[in-house]
């Protein structure tokens, strides 16, 4: 028997009790965490943090600037705690959309249990405990394969950054699910506002509903969506080719360092396409074939379709400008979106009763449990531990100081990027593999003092993006060569700015311009004289 329909009042209550146990379960990453340590930048410096007004990377073109904005707020105002509630409210918002969303699947039971159900299934996927599991047992982050994207791509991440603003996209599908076409192309537009890289792939889902709505006869209804979208987008379209110029005479060799030097993991095929790449098509297929009657399904077809003709004619060309439109970026929606399809059809196969209701609250009663251990246990999320310096210089850096990491560039070039580090242990760089070093990469926003370059964070315009490269090679010559003592070096420094030099302490450095301000176990800090 099922079980009595609630009242509204009572349905949402149990929709946001659910979305609250989601996100716990979820969990997040404490703040400055990987991409965090680049697009929190420029918030910061414009919201008055440290020195970092005048850091060389906050002065360059800010890519998100909706987003900075926000952050900048938060700095200004009472510091960067708020942006921890504020993504414990974006997870809710997309487990809120996945549920909407499958109350429009065919055959979906509208009963507790079903909706329970499904609440745990969907949990379950993207459970840290599990993954953290996963990782520990068998060495790789399997549950990842469920939610994220292809290409190391994904909408929801281990932290709060402008990518997860895709899940405006899940929203706009499940708005489109329920009869709102126009509303829902808006919702797809107003991803790019917060990450420009949602262009191509919110542009690929407009016109699946589109195309929907024309095959449908509504004409009208087609056109009024595609005009929104086009009005939403505009200002976002005019403002990248304003701000970057990516179709500029001289925009070659900044695309290629950012495809192919700095981000092969995301932009490259070789080295994202493999065995689990190619489970995870297979599971949107599944999950387009499951939905092929619904209306949401055919549009969700349509942008696959555009999305897999766009990575052919990619790999066809080798295009870097094509490549860092990611035509593949519509996956990290395809793949959730499937996740949820497939659960809610299983559920529509053999509806739970009573007993299933119970079991699925008692999963996801322990998923929930397991969120709160990894948070409490730090069993994700994991960094060196650099406190001592950070502490050291928040104390101690001054306006005009510029400091020079001990960074270079990685093997990028080679072994695969597509794998979730987020539950692995530090350091997680290894010998041969392309995953991006993780020393020192907080050190901007832990301490609020300048530095002359990193790896992890880059520019997009293209001049910034070639100087970028020459700071890096200037920099990795120093790490890996060790040529302090070359003829006229001091100057060099000098002139770039830079005042302290930071050394592993296992590498330390005995030039006569320098003196030793500081050591710990891990570093020494040298003044330059």
């Amino acid at each position: 028997m099922s079980s009595p329909v609630p009242a509204p009042g009572r349905r949402a209550l149990e929709a946001v009790l659910l979305a609250v146990a989601f996100a716990v379960a979820h969990t997040q990453s404490p703040l400055y965490f990987s991409n965090q340590n680049q697009y929190l930048l420029h918030g910061a410096a414009w919201g008055g943090y440290g020195y970092l007004a005048h850091d060389w990377l906050a002065t360059t073109r800010d890519p998100t600037p909706l987003f900075s904005a926000l952050v900048a707020a938060c700095y200004a105002t009472v510091g960067p705690w708020p942006l921890q509630p504020a993504y414990f409210a974006i997870i809710m918002g997309y487990f809120l959309a996945a549920r909407w969303l499958v109350a429009a699947v065919p055959g979906f039971p509208d009963t507790r249990a079903a909706r329970m159900t499904f609440a745990a299934l969907f949990t379950l996927a993207h459970a840290a405990i599990l993954r953290w599991a996963s990782v520990e047992w068998l060495g790789v982050d399997y549950p990842w394969f469920l939610q994220a994207g292809v290409a190391a791509q994904y909408l929801l991440g281990p932290g709060i950054q402008p990518s997860a603003f895709g899940v405006l996209l899940l929203a706009a599908v499940a708005c489109f699910a329920h009869g709102r076409p126009v509303r829902a192309a808006a919702l797809a537009a107003s991803a790019c506002w917060f990450h420009s890289t949602y262009l191509l792939p919110a542009g690929l889902l407009v016109v699946g509903f589109v195309v929907e709505r024309a095959r449908a006869r509504a004409v009208r209804s087609a056109l009024v969506s595609g005009t929104t979208a086009l009005a939403v987008v505009a200002p976002v379209v005019a403002y990248t080719i304003w701000r970057f110029d990516p179709f500029g005479p001289h925009s070659d060799r900044a695309l290629e360092i950012l495809a192919r030097v700095r981000i092969p993991h995301h932009c490259v095929a070789a080295r994202w396409f493999d065995i689990w790449a190619g489970v995870q098509l297979a599971w949107v297929a599944v999950g387009l074939f499951l939905a092929r009657g619904t209306p949401f399904g055919r549009a969700l077809a349509v942008a696959a379709v555009g999305g897999a003709a766009l990575t052919a004619v990619q790999l066809a060309t080798a295009s870097d400008g094509l490549a860092l439109a990611f035509p593949w970026r519509i996956s990290v929606l395809l793949v959730p979106v499937a996740t949820a399809v497939i659960a809610a059809k299983l559920l529509a196969w053999k509806s739970p009763g009573k007993w299933g209701e119970l079991i699925a609250l008692g999963g996801l009663i322990g998923l929930v449990a397991g969120g709160v251990a990894v948070t409490a246990c730090g069993l994700g999320y994991r960094t060196v531990d650099e406190h001592a310096i950070y502490d050291h210089v928040r104390a101690t850096a001054a306006p005009d100081d510029v400091y020079l990491l001990p960074v270079q560039f990685p093997a990028v070039g080679a072994g695969r990027g597509a794998v979730s580090n987020t539950f692995a242990p530090p350091p997680r760089a290894k010998a041969g593999t392309n995953q991006i070093p993780v020393d020192l990469q907080r050190f901007r926003l832990a301490t609020g003092a300048r530095i002359y370059v990193d790896f992890k964070s880059v520019p997009y315009a293209v001049e910034e993006v070639e100087e970028w490269y020459r700071r890096m090679r200037f920099a990795s010559e120093l790490t890996t060569k060790g040529t302090w003592d070359a003829p006229g070096r001091h100057a060099e420094l000098k002139h770039e700015g830079i005042t302290r030099v930071i050394s592993p302490r296992n590498k330390p450095l005995a030039v006569d311009y320098m003196e030793e301000e500081y050591r710990d176990e891990g570093y020494i800090v040298y003044r330059l004289r």
